[in-house]
């Protein structure tokens, strides 16, 4: 109780600007209260250590979230892993419990009859891509569910997934600004939703500016299952990479230094996620950050409104902006 004792609803009332009645119906669940207020308020009281209590009369909830096995140990998975993070303290912060659940194709109908056993979850929360069989078998599950870094592909709940196309775009259009006429694009087509969509950003960068798009310079970073494959480059290359993720750019820069190949006086590179990846690059990585606090936050926000409000109108995709990072993995081409 010590985050009580030191943060009061008097004080969250007076940083509002608003009633001590009201801030105490808002985190109590209580009617009078208007959804955008109520969540103002629930944030700032999470944000300054307040313990939320349970919602008055509701009995305490559980939220599963799905997520693939492989997240749970090294590469691309420790990003996932973050974003988990931020869930479950938007989760604890609300007085929800969750756990975690990984099913495969072997585990899947085990997995599946717990999750459907009356009581045992109260909403669901995917996470990221999913084998198709897993996803297919748990969205004919009947009950509340948002997805997040993914779209609903049957738009009957909601998505929370970072403002893909247009960061691509803007980070497309950094690279054509410093000069870069030969741009490539490394990512895996139809693998991922994400893949698509920043696939989809960068090319409306391209063509905006009547620039090429060279199918060698189309490089897939993985397989159909998301496991990471060898980057084939091509013997030309252009003087410049979008990447569809930090992991790939961190892979990448790899492979061009295997080449005897200086990033980025040779070649300049751009990630996406702003991930440990992006730190780990040498030089630091220049790319996308995702707002994993705000898809956190947004992701929580509309579970909960599924489970106390149910019936209401969902389906719909909530984009995160996306915030560009400037470090020294591009360089700007003189005399361009």
């Amino acid at each position: 109780m010590a985050g009580r004792s030191t943060v009061s609803m008097q004080n969250i009332a007076d940083e509002l600007g608003i009633s001590k009645v009201t801030v105490s119906k808002a985190i109590n669940g209580k009617d009078g209260v208007g959804e955008a207020l109520k969540e103002k308020i629930l944030q700032t009281a999470a944000a300054r250590g307040y313990v939320l209590p349970d919602y008055g009369q509701r009995k305490a909830r559980t939220v599963g979230i799905i997520m693939s096995e492989r997240f749970n140990s090294g590469g691309r998975d420790r990003f996932y892993m973050g974003m988990y993070d931020t869930i479950i303290h938007e989760l604890r912060m609300r007085a929800y419990s969750s756990a975690m659940i990984t099913p495969n194709r072997e585990s899947l109908e085990q997995d599946a009859e717990m999750i459907e056993k009356p009581g045992v979850f109260d909403g669901l929360i995917f996470l990221g891509i999913l084998d198709r069989a897993v996803r297919e078998r748990i969205d004919r599950v009947a009950l509340p569910k948002v997805y997040v870094d993914l779209y609903d592909a049957t738009y009957h709940s909601d998505s929370v997934v970072t403002e893909n196309i247009y960061s691509a775009y803007e980070m497309t259009k950094y690279l054509i600004r410093n000069g870069h006429r030969e741009i490539g694009f490394v990512g895996s087509l139809g693998v991922t939703t994400s893949i698509n969509d920043r696939y989809l950003g960068y090319v409306r960068a391209l063509l905006e500016k009547g620039l090429p798009r060279q199918e060698m310079w189309i490089i897939p970073d993985r397989d159909r299952e998301g496991g990471a494959v060898e980057l084939q480059l091509p013997e030309k290359l252009p003087t410049a990479f979008m990447c569809n993720c930090d992991e790939t750019a961190f892979r990448l820069i790899k492979a061009l230094k295997l080449r005897n190949l200086s990033v980025p006086k040779d070649v300049s590179v751009a990630g996406f996620d702003n991930d440990i990846y992006a730190r780990l690059c040498e030089p630091g990585l220049t790319t996308v950050a995702v707002d994993m606090e705000e898809i956190g936050r947004v992701a929580v926000a509309r579970i909960v409104r599924c489970m106390e409000s149910p019936g209401e109108r969902d389906g719909e995709v909530y984009r995160i902006p996306g915030k560009l990072v400037f470090r020294d993995s591009v360089q700007e081409l003189r005399g361009e």
